[in-house]
């Protein structure tokens, strides 16, 4: 990525995400979001799409919002080979100013044109539009299929969805100084959380999609402190319930009730929720269906990175000192290729299919990618 591109996002307030927002949640003050902080969430992803007629006006997505659930299973299928090669996607170079969903179909990053403001730029299947009078130093944080995208500002205590052609706010609840965005679903339900002076950290909220005036706290026992990772296509959530030291795996339906997920016997240590695709969850090394509440120990794999696909399986690394990339499918690991041409490669990111990976090869940050099946 070249200097002169980025020099107009280079700001005090406006910064790379770097900031682990579980811990940041956890411990109050600065915050950010799933593998990344301070103010932005950023899934580190790309895919390859050949770029279509550019749009030259913003205009409202014509995609379908209808919720539809993904494929799942209580068996995950193989993953076949996986091969790596250099990732040529023409935004790979605003790593880390982009976000896309899911499908790996919507992209969105943010762009300086010389001298002038900061645009949006939205690929959807490979057609390009360029979005304008982006707020002042709006970082961005999530993106869903339907192309609706969120961030915050450098200093996250204003937050904004961009759906249906225009920029909206978000409303805070009452006493909130700061928010962190973690997820948003097909619906465009906006899933984060907020600071209210709380010494166990930020509380989680949903702003329900098309009402971002109308924010919802998620319940918690009196003495504990809700907190959330990832929102399905029909509005369940997980994340924890925190008191004091004690973090308990949670779901929470959409009328607001909830219940604990539940935690393999030997599987020891605080157990946290850090991802959600399709029907499966995963956290620190356990792997949930949202839908039956069967839970797997998942054996093998460091507990320090994991996501996991539509399908049920795991990637991450192995827990052994050579911290090599695996997958993890029904008990079972297999090797993911981490060398490209002489150089370590590390996946940052998988498609809800799993069938491509992306992340980078060190120490050049060369963007690569994974074919997998």
């Amino acid at each position: 990525m070249t200097e002169d591109l980025l020099a107009p996002l280079r700001d005090p307030d406006v910064r790379p995400p770097r900031v682990d927002l579980h811990r940041a949640i956890r411990t109050g003050r600065r915050r950010r979001r799933i593998r990344n902080a301070a103010v932005a969430a950023v899934a580190v992803l790309a895919v390859t799409v050949a770029i279509g007629a550019v749009r030259s006006r913003p205009q409202a997505m014509p995609a379908d919002r209808t919720p539809v659930p993904l494929p799942t299973s209580t068996i995950a299928p193989p993953l076949g080979e996986c091969t790596i090669s250099k990732d040529t996607a023409p935004w790979a170079k605003w790593h880390p100013w982009f976000v896309l969903d899911d499908t790996w179909r919507v992209v969105v990053h943010l762009e300086a044109r010389g001298t002038g403001p900061v645009e949006a730029v939205r690929y959807v299947d490979g057609a390009v539009e360029r979005i304008p009078d982006v707020p002042s130093r709006f970082q961005l944080t999530n993106v869903n299929r339907a192309g609706d995208f969120a961030g915050v500002n450098g200093k996250v205590e204003r937050g904004w969805v961009y759906r249906d052609g225009r920029f909206r706010a978000l409303t805070l609840p009452k006493g909130a100084t700061h928010l962190a965005l973690t997820d948003i679903n097909e619906a465009g339900d906006l899933l984060g959380a907020v600071d209210l002076g709380n010494p166990m950290g930020y509380e989680a909220v949903v702003w329900p999609g098309g009402r971002p005036d109308r924010p919802r706290m998620l319940k918690a026992p009196a003495g504990h402190v809700a907190r959330a990772t990832g929102i399905a296509w029909d509005g369940l959530i997980v994340g924890e319930l925190v008191r004091g030291d004690v973090v308990t795996p949670y779901l929470w339906h959409p009328d607001g009730t909830g219940e604990p997920l539940p935690v393999p016997p030997e599987v020891g240590g605080k157990v946290e929720v850090t991802g959600l695709t399709g029907d499966w969850a995963v956290g620190s090394g356990v792997r949930w269906n949202i839908r039956t509440r069967h839970a797997d120990a998942i054996n093998g794999l460091s507990r320090r990175w994991a996501v996991v696909d539509m399908y049920g399986r795991v990637y991450g690394e192995t827990d052994t000192p050579e911290h090599r990339q695996a997958v993890w499918v029904n008990g079972t690991l297999q090797p993911v290729p981490d060398q490209f041409e002489g150089r370590t490669a590390r996946p940052e990111a998988v498609r809800d299919d799993g069938r491509q990976l992306f992340g980078w090869s060190l120490p050049d940050n060369s963007p690569v990618r994974w074919d997998c099946g």
